[in-house]
């Protein structure tokens, strides 16, 4: 009888085992989170849901230290979507081919298929996606008599345009040397996702089409002159204000009246609501003279560790997750752009403002993911350090081409 119990017992705890979800999650804020949670819960009677929510600064060593254990969990878990050749190439994500139609894939952006993809085969589901353009004070302008940029497509500036603007609306109001109002600001100042376009812009490719090489990329004339114009922002017109390396930091710089532009993601229509007495536009992502349209782009994605004991629950919860009605109640709880173009057709009288026309078809025509390249965390750490010394004033070809040394050698442990 004890024997008959202890078994019955075991098999109890399998049963409820089997019906409970590990999932690692970006550590957003639980009411925003939850109520997606409670909502899968609630079609999917019986089935736990353990959800970690891990803040972004733990997030990825977390992630790692998780999937280096090999133990199957967590059984699904939050992908940065530059990441996936990171994780697909080293066995951690369950490859989704066979798992999603090619009719489900086309729920999505292209661009956003792509960044989820490696070597031809589909590894993350994409949550959210982005976009950039340029952001300018209205009043500002109006203020010291600059004409407004215009607000579409077909006006697209250029660079060389933006920085004469930078000059007229970098200001010294109270003469103590120092600007009060900056013609300029980047809301991500050192980091690639944002500072590829200008070189992408040019015609510069920025990795070697296998993921495994910076030399001669990163280190090309037109990735240089980029780099040199990004120089000239902070240390030779002066336009830019140095060591903003916080986004809300550059953000409250635009909302407060201390900048004139900002070049910044679209969740700043949603952002800037914290600034009710901001009138502001948006001009499309600038360009360089004779060059080609080009717009980051990327965000969240959803993978389920390879190793999950799992698999048909974890693809359950994705599939939800993704699914075009989570996105749009986790777009009213977040504002992050959604993947999916369904999502902006269902919500109208949100997404039919003209910025957000504007994101929406930069998204469509020219997106350009970043790089695929099982190295990104440390390619993109090591371009964050040389970015951030160039603005302080680091010479921009020698220090892309240590950069591209150190790039180089990370990456060789994947060849």
């Amino acid at each position: 009888m004890r024997k008959a119990f202890l078994l019955g017992l075991l098999l109890l705890t399998t049963l409820l085992s089997a019906a409970s979800l590990e999932v690692l999650w970006m550590g957003w804020p639980k009411d925003q989170v939850l109520p997606l949670i409670d909502e899968f819960k609630k079609q999917n009677p019986g089935i736990e849901v353990d959800i970690q929510l891990v803040p972004f600064g733990q997030l990825f060593q977390t992630i790692e230290v998780r999937l280096s254990s090999g133990d199957g969990t967590p059984d699904v878990y939050i992908v940065d979507g530059p990441n996936t050749a990171s994780y697909a190439a080293r066995g951690f994500l369950l490859p989704l081919d066979d798992h999603f139609s090619a009719g489900e894939k086309a729920s999505w952006f292209s661009s956003s298929i792509a960044a989820g993809s490696y070597r031809g085969q589909f590894y993350s589901v994409p949550y959210g996606t982005s976009s950039a353009g340029l952001f300018f004070n209205k009043e500002i302008f109006e203020k010291y008599g600059v004409p407004l940029p215009e607000e579409s497509l077909e006006a697209r500036m250029t660079w060389d345009e933006v920085a004469e603007l930078a000059k007229k609306l970098t200001i010294d109001t109270d003469n103590d040397g120092r600007p009060d109002i900056w013609g300029l600001v980047i809301e991500q100042i050192d980091r690639p996702y944002l500072l590829f376009p200008l070189a992408q812009s040019l015609g510069a490719e920025v990795l070697s089409p296998d993921g495994l090489s910076a030399t001669g990329y990163i280190t090309s004339p037109k990735f240089v002159e980029a780099a040199t114009f990004y120089w000239r922002l902070f240390n030779e017109w002066k336009v830019s204000p140095q060591g903003v390396n916080d986004s809300a930091i550059a953000r409250e710089y635009f909302g407060t009246g201390k900048a004139a532009m900002l070049l910044g993601n679209e969740w700043n229509i949603v952002r800037m609501l914290k600034y009710p007495a901001i009138r502001f536009g948006l001009s499309p992502f600038p360009i360089f003279a004779g060059g080609t349209a080009v717009t980051p782009t990327g965000s969240w994605h959803v993978g389920i560790n390879s190793k999950t004991q799992k698999q048909e629950l974890a693809l359950k919860f994705v599939k939800y997750i993704t699914g075009k009605e989570a996105v749009i109640q986790w777009y009213k709880a977040n504002g992050v752009a959604p993947a999916r173009p369904d999502v902006y057709d269902a919500l109208p009288e949100v997404f039919q403002h003209p910025m957000w026309q504007m994101f929406l078809q930069e998204m469509q025509t020219t997106a350009v993911t970043r790089p695929l390249t099982p190295g990104y965390s440390q390619y993109e750490l090591i371009l964050r350090e040389a970015f951030n010394a160039i603005h302080y004033g680091a010479e921009p070809k020698k220090t892309l081409e240590d950069a591209a040394k150190k790039i180089d050698r990370e990456l060789s442990k994947y060849k």
